[in-house]
Protein backbone atom coordinates (compact mmCIF):
# COMPACT_ATOMS: atom_id res chain seq x y z
CA UNK A 1 0.00 0.00 0.00
CA UNK A 2 1.18 3.58 -0.73
CA UNK A 3 2.53 5.59 2.51
CA UNK A 4 1.02 8.95 3.17
CA UNK A 5 4.54 10.32 3.59
CA UNK A 6 5.31 9.50 -0.07
CA UNK A 7 5.60 12.64 -2.07
CA UNK A 8 6.39 10.97 -5.54
CA UNK A 9 4.24 11.34 -8.26
CA UNK A 10 3.02 8.41 -9.48
CA UNK A 11 2.87 7.92 -13.09
CA UNK A 12 3.14 4.02 -13.34
CA UNK A 13 1.16 1.41 -11.66
CA UNK A 14 2.52 -0.27 -8.12
CA UNK A 15 1.58 -3.65 -6.72
CA UNK A 16 -0.31 -3.84 -3.60
CA UNK A 17 2.93 -4.54 -1.53
CA UNK A 18 4.99 -2.29 0.19
CA UNK A 19 8.28 -1.95 -0.75
CA UNK A 20 10.74 -0.03 0.81
CA UNK A 21 14.92 -0.48 -0.52
CA UNK A 22 17.25 0.24 2.30
CA UNK A 23 20.34 -1.39 -0.16
CA UNK A 24 21.33 -3.27 -2.94
CA UNK A 25 24.68 -5.34 -3.29
CA UNK A 26 25.42 -7.40 -6.41
CA UNK A 27 22.25 -9.87 -7.73
CA UNK A 28 20.31 -8.58 -3.92
CA UNK A 29 18.12 -5.74 -2.85
CA UNK A 30 17.59 -5.33 0.77
CA UNK A 31 13.87 -4.15 1.80
CA UNK A 32 12.14 -3.30 5.15
CA UNK A 33 9.34 -5.33 4.54
CA UNK A 34 10.54 -8.29 2.51
CA UNK A 35 14.67 -8.61 3.74
CA UNK A 36 16.44 -9.79 1.26
CA UNK A 37 14.89 -10.27 -2.59
CA UNK A 38 16.78 -11.66 -5.20
CA UNK A 39 16.92 -9.29 -7.84
CA UNK A 40 14.82 -10.36 -11.34
CA UNK A 41 14.66 -7.15 -12.68
CA UNK A 42 18.45 -5.71 -12.32
CA UNK A 43 16.53 -2.29 -11.28
CA UNK A 44 14.97 -0.88 -14.08
CA UNK A 45 16.84 -3.84 -16.76
CA UNK A 46 19.87 -1.46 -16.23
CA UNK A 47 22.19 -2.93 -13.43
CA UNK A 48 23.57 -5.82 -15.93
CA UNK A 49 26.72 -6.68 -14.13
CA UNK A 50 24.61 -6.38 -11.06
CA UNK A 51 23.94 -3.39 -8.26
CA UNK A 52 26.87 -1.53 -6.73
CA UNK A 53 30.23 -3.31 -8.33
CA UNK A 54 33.16 -2.15 -6.60
CA UNK A 55 34.99 -1.34 -9.65
CA UNK A 56 32.20 1.29 -10.35
CA UNK A 57 31.64 2.77 -7.64
CA UNK A 58 35.54 2.83 -7.36
CA UNK A 59 35.92 4.90 -10.59
CA UNK A 60 32.96 7.24 -9.32
CA UNK A 61 35.02 7.96 -6.02
CA UNK A 62 38.50 8.58 -8.15
CA UNK A 63 36.78 11.11 -11.03
CA UNK A 64 34.17 12.99 -9.50
CA UNK A 65 35.93 15.14 -7.51
CA UNK A 66 38.42 15.81 -11.18
CA UNK A 67 36.09 15.87 -13.98
CA UNK A 68 32.03 15.02 -13.67
CA UNK A 69 30.88 17.72 -16.03
CA UNK A 70 31.50 20.67 -18.71
CA UNK A 71 30.65 22.30 -21.33
CA UNK A 72 30.20 20.74 -24.98
CA UNK A 73 33.36 22.83 -26.25
CA UNK A 74 36.18 21.14 -24.35
CA UNK A 75 37.14 17.82 -25.52
CA UNK A 76 38.29 15.44 -22.16
CA UNK A 77 38.63 12.70 -24.68
CA UNK A 78 36.42 10.40 -22.37
CA UNK A 79 34.22 10.17 -25.23
CA UNK A 80 36.42 8.61 -28.34
CA UNK A 81 38.04 5.94 -25.72
CA UNK A 82 34.27 5.02 -25.01
CA UNK A 83 33.31 4.50 -28.19
CA UNK A 84 36.83 2.64 -29.46
CA UNK A 85 35.86 0.45 -26.32
CA UNK A 86 32.37 -0.31 -27.60
CA UNK A 87 34.05 -1.01 -31.22
CA UNK A 88 36.65 -3.38 -29.73
CA UNK A 89 34.39 -5.45 -27.01
CA UNK A 90 31.44 -5.75 -29.26
CA UNK A 91 33.43 -6.43 -32.31
CA UNK A 92 31.30 -4.04 -34.46
CA UNK A 93 31.70 -4.68 -38.04
CA UNK A 94 31.95 -0.91 -39.16
CA UNK A 95 33.56 2.34 -37.85
CA UNK A 96 31.56 5.02 -35.36
CA UNK A 97 31.07 8.37 -34.52
CA UNK A 98 28.83 9.08 -31.40
CA UNK A 99 27.30 11.70 -28.49
CA UNK A 100 26.95 10.23 -25.42
CA UNK A 101 23.10 11.45 -23.71
CA UNK A 102 21.01 11.03 -20.87
CA UNK A 103 18.64 8.60 -21.39
CA UNK A 104 18.14 5.54 -23.96
CA UNK A 105 14.07 7.50 -25.45
CA UNK A 106 16.40 11.06 -26.01
CA UNK A 107 19.11 8.52 -28.10
CA UNK A 108 16.23 6.30 -29.96
CA UNK A 109 14.51 9.70 -30.48
CA UNK A 110 17.80 11.50 -31.85
CA UNK A 111 18.54 8.99 -34.13
CA UNK A 112 14.96 9.09 -35.52
CA UNK A 113 15.91 12.81 -36.17
CA UNK A 114 18.99 12.55 -38.24
CA UNK A 115 17.56 10.15 -40.42
CA UNK A 116 14.67 12.65 -41.02
CA UNK A 117 17.24 15.74 -41.67
CA UNK A 118 19.62 13.55 -44.25
CA UNK A 119 16.65 11.92 -45.79
CA UNK A 120 14.44 14.99 -45.86
CA UNK A 121 11.50 12.56 -45.03
CA UNK A 122 9.59 12.36 -41.92
CA UNK A 123 7.77 8.54 -41.93
CA UNK A 124 9.43 5.91 -40.54
CA UNK A 125 8.84 2.65 -40.18
CA UNK A 126 8.16 0.39 -37.11
CA UNK A 127 7.01 -3.01 -35.97
CA UNK A 128 4.04 -2.66 -33.84
CA UNK A 129 5.49 -4.40 -31.28
CA UNK A 130 8.60 -2.66 -30.81
CA UNK A 131 8.49 -0.19 -28.18
CA UNK A 132 11.03 2.74 -28.31
CA UNK A 133 10.76 5.03 -25.56
CA UNK A 134 8.36 7.48 -23.68
CA UNK A 135 8.95 10.71 -25.60
CA UNK A 136 6.29 12.29 -27.17
CA UNK A 137 7.91 11.41 -30.77
CA UNK A 138 7.91 7.35 -29.90
CA UNK A 139 5.56 6.65 -27.60
CA UNK A 140 2.89 4.16 -28.30
CA UNK A 141 0.32 4.38 -29.88
CA UNK A 142 2.49 6.30 -32.38
CA UNK A 143 1.28 8.97 -34.68
CA UNK A 144 0.09 7.13 -37.82
CA UNK A 145 1.01 10.11 -40.09
CA UNK A 146 4.89 9.93 -38.70
CA UNK A 147 5.02 5.85 -38.38
CA UNK A 148 4.07 2.66 -40.13
CA UNK A 149 3.75 -0.09 -37.69
CA UNK A 150 3.48 -3.08 -39.34
CA UNK A 151 1.50 -5.73 -37.74
CA UNK A 152 3.67 -8.93 -37.73
CA UNK A 153 1.88 -11.07 -35.53
CA UNK A 154 1.59 -13.94 -38.28
CA UNK A 155 5.00 -13.49 -39.56
CA UNK A 156 6.90 -14.16 -35.70
CA UNK A 157 6.07 -17.99 -36.50
CA UNK A 158 6.17 -18.15 -40.12
CA UNK A 159 7.20 -21.49 -41.08
CA UNK A 160 7.45 -21.14 -44.75
CA UNK A 161 10.41 -21.55 -46.72
CA UNK A 162 9.88 -18.80 -48.88
CA UNK A 163 11.30 -15.12 -48.95
CA UNK A 164 9.54 -12.39 -47.85
CA UNK A 165 9.20 -10.58 -50.94
CA UNK A 166 7.26 -13.96 -52.03
CA UNK A 167 4.41 -14.23 -49.58
CA UNK A 168 3.82 -10.83 -50.27
CA UNK A 169 2.12 -8.85 -46.88
CA UNK A 170 3.63 -5.93 -47.46
CA UNK A 171 4.14 -5.57 -50.89
CA UNK A 172 1.60 -2.72 -50.30
CA UNK A 173 4.50 -1.01 -49.00
CA UNK A 174 5.74 2.38 -50.88
CA UNK A 175 9.35 2.39 -48.97
CA UNK A 176 10.47 5.88 -50.29
CA UNK A 177 8.46 7.26 -48.14
CA UNK A 178 10.28 6.29 -44.85
CA UNK A 179 13.52 8.06 -43.80
CA UNK A 180 14.15 5.12 -40.96
CA UNK A 181 13.23 1.40 -39.99
CA UNK A 182 13.85 1.91 -36.04
CA UNK A 183 14.41 -1.82 -35.33
CA UNK A 184 14.35 -3.22 -31.52
CA UNK A 185 15.43 -6.81 -31.42
CA UNK A 186 12.67 -8.99 -29.13
CA UNK A 187 12.42 -6.95 -26.05
CA UNK A 188 9.07 -5.33 -27.77
CA UNK A 189 8.11 -3.41 -24.44
CA UNK A 190 8.80 -6.66 -21.92
CA UNK A 191 6.43 -9.24 -24.21
CA UNK A 192 10.14 -10.51 -25.61
CA UNK A 193 8.89 -11.23 -29.33
CA UNK A 194 11.85 -11.47 -31.65
CA UNK A 195 11.37 -11.25 -34.74
CA UNK A 196 12.40 -13.77 -37.75
CA UNK A 197 15.40 -12.93 -39.81
CA UNK A 198 14.58 -12.98 -42.67
CA UNK A 199 11.58 -10.29 -41.96
CA UNK A 200 13.96 -7.72 -40.91
CA UNK A 201 16.83 -8.16 -43.34
CA UNK A 202 13.84 -7.91 -45.38
CA UNK A 203 12.56 -4.26 -44.47
CA UNK A 204 16.45 -3.50 -44.24
CA UNK A 205 16.77 -3.88 -47.68
CA UNK A 206 14.09 -2.40 -48.93
CA UNK A 207 14.23 0.48 -46.98
CA UNK A 208 18.01 1.02 -47.85
CA UNK A 209 17.06 0.61 -51.76
CA UNK A 210 14.79 3.22 -51.07
CA UNK A 211 17.49 5.68 -49.76
CA UNK A 212 16.63 5.15 -45.86
CA UNK A 213 18.87 4.42 -42.59
CA UNK A 214 18.70 1.45 -40.22
CA UNK A 215 17.93 2.54 -36.44
CA UNK A 216 18.95 -0.42 -34.20
CA UNK A 217 17.25 0.57 -30.88
CA UNK A 218 19.88 -1.10 -28.02
CA UNK A 219 18.54 0.10 -25.40
CA UNK A 220 16.84 -2.54 -24.13
CA UNK A 221 18.60 -5.23 -25.82
CA UNK A 222 22.57 -4.13 -25.77
CA UNK A 223 25.09 -5.22 -23.18
CA UNK A 224 24.28 -8.78 -23.08
CA UNK A 225 20.44 -8.87 -22.26
CA UNK A 226 19.99 -10.97 -25.30
CA UNK A 227 23.10 -13.58 -24.65
CA UNK A 228 25.14 -11.03 -27.48
CA UNK A 229 26.89 -7.65 -27.00
CA UNK A 230 23.81 -6.17 -29.51
CA UNK A 231 20.46 -7.41 -29.99
CA UNK A 232 21.01 -6.90 -33.74
CA UNK A 233 23.75 -9.35 -33.61
CA UNK A 234 21.16 -12.47 -33.61
CA UNK A 235 20.50 -11.41 -37.15
CA UNK A 236 22.95 -12.24 -40.01
CA UNK A 237 22.05 -9.51 -41.99
CA UNK A 238 24.05 -6.87 -39.99
CA UNK A 239 26.61 -8.57 -39.39
CA UNK A 240 28.91 -7.24 -42.30
CA UNK A 241 30.50 -3.84 -42.42
CA UNK A 242 28.64 -3.39 -45.57
CA UNK A 243 25.07 -3.85 -44.03
CA UNK A 244 25.73 -2.98 -40.31
CA UNK A 245 23.31 -0.44 -38.70
CA UNK A 246 23.25 2.85 -39.50
CA UNK A 247 22.30 4.66 -36.11
CA UNK A 248 22.95 2.26 -32.85
CA UNK A 249 20.65 3.46 -29.44
CA UNK A 250 22.01 3.11 -26.55
CA UNK A 251 21.07 2.80 -23.02
CA UNK A 252 20.02 1.33 -19.74
CA UNK A 253 22.78 -1.61 -19.52
CA UNK A 254 25.85 1.19 -20.52
CA UNK A 255 25.72 2.85 -17.71
CA UNK A 256 24.46 -0.26 -15.10
CA UNK A 257 22.48 2.02 -13.59
CA UNK A 258 24.11 5.51 -13.51
CA UNK A 259 22.07 7.79 -16.16
CA UNK A 260 23.91 7.36 -19.35
CA UNK A 261 23.00 6.45 -23.07
CA UNK A 262 24.72 6.66 -26.47
CA UNK A 263 24.18 7.61 -29.97
CA UNK A 264 26.60 5.84 -32.46
CA UNK A 265 26.63 6.51 -36.09
CA UNK A 266 27.89 5.08 -39.08
CA UNK A 267 31.27 7.40 -39.77
CA UNK A 268 30.77 7.89 -43.43
CA UNK A 269 26.75 8.93 -42.48
CA UNK A 270 28.23 10.80 -39.70
CA UNK A 271 30.47 13.46 -41.77
CA UNK A 272 27.62 14.07 -43.51
CA UNK A 273 25.47 14.52 -41.26
CA UNK A 274 28.04 16.84 -39.39
CA UNK A 275 28.12 18.71 -42.99
CA UNK A 276 24.33 19.79 -42.65
CA UNK A 277 24.75 22.45 -40.34
CA UNK A 278 22.21 20.61 -37.45
CA UNK A 279 22.95 21.74 -33.89
CA UNK A 280 21.76 19.60 -31.01
CA UNK A 281 23.07 20.06 -28.09
CA UNK A 282 21.99 19.60 -24.01
CA UNK A 283 23.19 19.59 -20.86
CA UNK A 284 24.71 16.69 -20.19
CA UNK A 285 25.88 15.58 -23.75
CA UNK A 286 29.01 13.58 -23.51
CA UNK A 287 29.61 14.01 -19.76
CA UNK A 288 32.92 12.63 -19.06
CA UNK A 289 32.33 10.98 -15.13
CA UNK A 290 29.36 8.73 -17.52
CA UNK A 291 31.66 7.79 -19.92
CA UNK A 292 34.54 6.68 -17.59
CA UNK A 293 31.70 4.46 -15.93
CA UNK A 294 30.40 3.16 -19.08
CA UNK A 295 33.88 2.16 -19.86
CA UNK A 296 34.05 0.20 -16.41
CA UNK A 297 30.79 -1.32 -17.46
CA UNK A 298 32.51 -3.00 -20.79
CA UNK A 299 35.43 -3.72 -19.19
CA UNK A 300 33.74 -5.85 -16.58
CA UNK A 301 32.00 -7.66 -19.10
CA UNK A 302 34.73 -8.04 -21.38
CA UNK A 303 37.14 -9.81 -18.54
CA UNK A 304 34.84 -11.83 -16.90
CA UNK A 305 32.88 -13.35 -20.27
CA UNK A 306 29.73 -12.20 -18.76
CA UNK A 307 27.92 -12.29 -21.96
CA UNK A 308 28.86 -16.14 -22.65
CA UNK A 309 27.98 -16.66 -18.84
CA UNK A 310 24.69 -14.70 -18.97
CA UNK A 311 23.78 -16.56 -22.12
CA UNK A 312 24.29 -19.82 -20.41
CA UNK A 313 22.60 -18.98 -17.00
CA UNK A 314 19.35 -17.71 -19.37
CA UNK A 315 19.66 -21.30 -20.85
CA UNK A 316 19.73 -23.19 -17.62
CA UNK A 317 16.54 -20.29 -16.13
CA UNK A 318 14.24 -21.57 -19.25
CA UNK A 319 14.89 -25.11 -18.45
CA UNK A 320 14.33 -24.75 -14.75
CA UNK A 321 11.10 -23.24 -15.60
CA UNK A 322 9.94 -25.77 -18.02
CA UNK A 323 10.47 -28.40 -15.14
CA UNK A 324 8.07 -26.47 -12.91
CA UNK A 325 5.52 -26.64 -16.42
CA UNK A 326 6.10 -29.96 -16.53
CA UNK A 327 5.55 -30.64 -12.87
CA UNK A 328 2.78 -28.38 -11.93
CA UNK A 329 1.52 -26.92 -14.90
CA UNK A 330 0.11 -23.42 -14.82
CA UNK A 331 2.15 -21.95 -17.26
CA UNK A 332 1.34 -21.16 -20.46
CA UNK A 333 4.46 -20.29 -22.62
CA UNK A 334 8.03 -19.09 -22.11
CA UNK A 335 9.87 -17.06 -23.98
CA UNK A 336 13.33 -15.84 -23.84
CA UNK A 337 16.74 -15.37 -25.55
CA UNK A 338 19.73 -14.83 -23.13
CA UNK A 339 18.66 -12.82 -20.31
CA UNK A 340 15.59 -11.50 -21.69
CA UNK A 341 12.83 -13.87 -20.49
CA UNK A 342 9.35 -13.81 -19.45
CA UNK A 343 6.59 -16.68 -18.38
CA UNK A 344 3.26 -16.40 -19.45
CA UNK A 345 0.79 -17.47 -16.65
CA UNK A 346 -2.47 -20.00 -17.47
CA UNK A 347 -5.75 -17.52 -16.94
CA UNK A 348 -6.77 -19.56 -13.88
CA UNK A 349 -3.42 -17.79 -12.36
CA UNK A 350 -2.97 -14.26 -11.41
CA UNK A 351 0.78 -13.01 -13.00
CA UNK A 352 0.30 -9.86 -9.70
CA UNK A 353 -0.52 -12.45 -6.98
CA UNK A 354 2.18 -14.65 -8.35
CA UNK A 355 4.57 -11.84 -7.99
CA UNK A 356 3.70 -10.89 -4.30
CA UNK A 357 3.97 -14.32 -3.17
CA UNK A 358 7.49 -14.64 -4.78
CA UNK A 359 8.32 -11.17 -2.75
CA UNK A 360 7.21 -13.53 0.30
CA UNK A 361 10.19 -16.13 -1.08
CA UNK A 362 12.27 -13.52 -1.20
CA UNK A 363 12.29 -13.01 -5.23
CA UNK A 364 11.68 -10.20 -6.97
CA UNK A 365 10.47 -10.02 -10.43
CA UNK A 366 8.48 -7.63 -13.00
CA UNK A 367 4.81 -8.97 -13.77
CA UNK A 368 1.67 -7.41 -16.27
CA UNK A 369 -1.76 -7.98 -15.46
CA UNK A 370 -2.51 -7.07 -18.56
CA UNK A 371 -0.46 -9.91 -20.04
CA UNK A 372 -0.34 -12.03 -16.89
CA UNK A 373 3.05 -12.97 -17.30
CA UNK A 374 6.00 -13.23 -15.02
CA UNK A 375 9.03 -10.47 -16.11
CA UNK A 376 12.72 -12.06 -15.73
CA UNK A 377 15.69 -9.47 -16.83
CA UNK A 378 17.98 -10.62 -14.29
CA UNK A 379 21.59 -9.27 -14.21
CA UNK A 380 24.31 -11.13 -16.43
CA UNK A 381 25.55 -11.89 -12.83
CA UNK A 382 22.82 -14.45 -11.68
CA UNK A 383 23.97 -17.89 -10.19
CA UNK A 384 22.09 -20.95 -10.97
CA UNK A 385 21.72 -21.50 -7.57
CA UNK A 386 19.35 -18.37 -7.35
CA UNK A 387 17.42 -19.72 -10.47
CA UNK A 388 16.94 -22.46 -8.63
CA UNK A 389 15.56 -20.57 -5.68
CA UNK A 390 13.23 -19.00 -7.90
CA UNK A 391 12.40 -22.10 -9.67
CA UNK A 392 11.51 -24.10 -6.49
CA UNK A 393 9.66 -20.79 -4.85
CA UNK A 394 7.41 -21.05 -8.11
CA UNK A 395 6.45 -24.62 -8.23
CA UNK A 396 5.41 -24.25 -4.59
CA UNK A 397 3.08 -21.42 -5.40
CA UNK A 398 1.95 -22.70 -8.67
CA UNK A 399 0.90 -26.03 -7.09
CA UNK A 400 -1.16 -23.90 -4.92
CA UNK A 401 -2.72 -22.40 -8.14
CA UNK A 402 -2.65 -18.53 -7.19
CA UNK A 403 -6.38 -17.77 -8.59
CA UNK A 404 -7.76 -14.32 -9.83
Amino acid sequence: MRKNSDRRLKMFEEPEASLTITKTLGTKITTKEYGELIDFQSGCWAAIIGHNRREITDAIKENVDILMHTHQFFDTGHPTALIKKLEEAANLKSSYKGAFLSSGSEAVSLAVKLSEIITGRRMKLSLSISYHGATADLRLPRDQQLWTDLDVAQCLSCSKNIDCRECGNFSYIDFTHFASFVFEAGNSGGLVLCPPQKLIAYLAEEVRAAGGYVVANEVTTGFGRTGKWFGFQHYDYFNNSNTSPDFIALGKGLGNGYPISGLLVISGLASILEETGFRYVQSHIDDPLGCIIARSVIEIIKKEGLIDIGNETGNYLRGKLMEVYELVGGIKEIRGRGMMNIVVLEDNCSAKEVFKHLLEYGVFTGYSEAYNYIHLYPPLTLKTNEVDHLAESLQIILSERIVR
